[in-house]
């Protein structure tokens, strides 16, 4: 029986030496094409999509493959939902910003109920986040270091430019950032999802409907399992959990405790 954690460190750790050369050689850096999901493509995109893949189902044959250039493909019946954004970050890398990732989760369905593994790493620092249902969480194969902080006038938060570029939700993340320590924005939501598990900040906020399902699904993940707490946002209100492969966007809130995530949220009603 193949072990998940093992295989989804191994197509991290692959992907990453793929990437980290074809930026350095710069062959990775060439725009390609559009990817499944309107984004640009660059080489280093593809080029982690086929490595992820082919070290996937070198070991699983069953699996439905969701990504963020390719789009949907696989298995109709899978015995496993392969989701992976190969290059969290192109923009960030496509212009020597080192904070770029690749993100792999596995699941037993379509839903994210039911996500058995889970993975991020970070391709400048080699940093990698990993983690399973029923287990631990991995940060560089250490323990999770959250941050102890309960209150946001004391805390470090990465708050999406899309919270204030959207007037809808522009007053709510204005309260959100005025009321905090201290906030940035680093694009890469699965990274910034990522350093609240290594102790680094204290949330994460994306209000409005910008991120898709690769974009925070394995942080979240890890997350849960190291003790820390999220809400995922639609217009309509807070759902638990999505379809892996939805065709819509949704908005984030992410820390380490529950008592920053009450906080953030008892912000938007307040004057």
């Amino acid at each position: 029986m193949t072990d998940l954690l093992k295989l989804t460190e191994e197509a991290l750790t692959t992907v990453r030496e793929v990437v980290v050369e074809s930026v350095k050689n710069g062959w990775g850096l060439k725009p390609k094409s559009i990817g499944a999901y309107g984004d640009r493509s660059y080489a280093f995109d593809l080029a982690a999509e086929r490595t992820v893949i082919n070290v996937v189902t070198d070991k699983l044959k069953n699996v439905a493959i969701i990504s963020e250039e390719l789009g949907v493909t696989g298995s109709g019946n899978p015995d496993y939902y392969i989701l992976i954004d190969p290059v969290d970050g192109s923009r960030n890398a496509s212009r020597g910003i080192p904070i770029y990732s690749t993100t792999l989760v596995i699941s037993k369905s379509i839903s994210s109920r039911d996500i058995v593994v889970a993975g991020v790493i970070d391709h400048v620092s080699g940093e990698m986040y990993l983690g399973e249902k029923g287990g631990t969480v991995l940060v560089n194969s250490q323990g999770p270091k959250l941050s102890n902080i309960h209150s946001l006038k004391d805390s470090y938060l990465i708050v999406s430019m899309w919270s204030v570029r959207d007037e809808r939700y522009r007053q709510w993340a204005e309260k959100i950032i005025c009321n905090s320590g201290f906030s940035s924005f680093l694009a890469s939501t699965a990274l910034e999802i990522c350093y609240i598990l290594a102790g680094r900040v204290e949330g994460y906020v994306c209000l409005g409907p910008y991120l898709r399902p690769f974009d925070f699904l394995a942080p979240l993940f890890l997350l849960q399992i190291a003790g820390g707490s999220y809400r995922i946002l639609t217009i309509e209100g807070i759902v638990e959990y999505i379809d892996l492969s939805a065709g819509r966007n949704f908005g984030v809130i992410a820390a380490s405790n529950e008592d920053l995530v009450t906080e953030i949220l008892n912000l938007r009603d307040r004057g």
